[in-house]
């Protein structure tokens, strides 16, 4: 299987940071001056610093315009909003053929309450995405059972795929990706979509952004537990 390079290089550090003033304690914890030497397995909620959430969350997962056969779009309550019209705007470009909406939870999106697949199809015509270019996974509640069965779609509407551009929120994006690895042989290519509290830009700037982006960080543990994703250095 295809691996992911992700390419760790210089952190840059927020301009202003809540984590500073330990309105959140347990992340202002100081960086180790030699570096950060640690399994992702290891994080824990005193040990998480504002260099590890950017490492982590958001650094080396720049979309680079690479071209793909199939966009999966993972779903969300806010998809529709966001997620879409990256998606679109790709299928525009010409960067893939063929898309995959995800999400069969029923939620409170901007269109009304409605599975998130329904309001992403809504939006996909609304960004004028022709419908036969859209196959939808109608029964997933969460983000592995997005990507366990698209890649069963993708096996068989797609046997010829050899590559995949994954459209997620920037801080999901990691974590998506290495899951995306457990389920799929094609080289994964990953998209963020730039939005709301918990960008890299701003995540540090709210106690909303700073609880989402710690509570990401934490996440990864448990799919290493799991076995959906190898344990790596941070």
């Amino acid at each position: 299987m295809e691996q992911l390079n992700f390419c760790f290089t210089e952190m840059r550090r927020p301009a202003f940071s809540l984590l500073t003033y330990s309105r959140i304690p347990y992340l202002s914890t100081p960086k180790n001056k030699g570096g950060i030497t640690m399994k992702a397995s290891q994080l824990t909620k005193e040990n998480i610093t504002p260099e590890i959430v950017d490492k982590l969350l958001f650094e080396g997962l720049d979309y680079k315009g690479e071209t793909a056969d199939v966009i999966i779009v993972l779903g969300s309550r806010k998809a529709c909003d966001y997620r879409v019209p990256l998606a679109a705007k790709l299928f525009q470009e010409r960067k893939a053929p063929h898309l995959i909406f995800c999400g069969g939870k029923v939620q409170k999106t901007s269109l009304g309450d409605m599975a998130e697949y329904k309001a992403m199809l809504i939006s996909a015509e609304k960004c004028g995405i022709p419908h036969s270019a859209i196959l939808t996974e109608t029964q997933s509640l969460s983000t592995v059972e997005n990507l366990q069965n698209a890649a069963e779609l993708v096996k068989k509407h797609f046997p010829n795929c050899k590559s995949i551009i994954i459209v997620t929120t920037a801080y999901h994006m990691r974590r998506a990706a290495m899951l995306a690895q457990h389920f799929f042989t094609q080289k994964i290519i990953p998209c963020p979509a730039s939005r709301g509290s918990t960008q890299r830009n701003n995540w540090s700037m709210t106690e909303k952004g700073s609880t989402t982006a710690l509570d990401e960080c934490l996440k990864f543990g448990y799919y290493i537990k799991k076995g959906f994703i190898d344990d790596f250095e941070i």
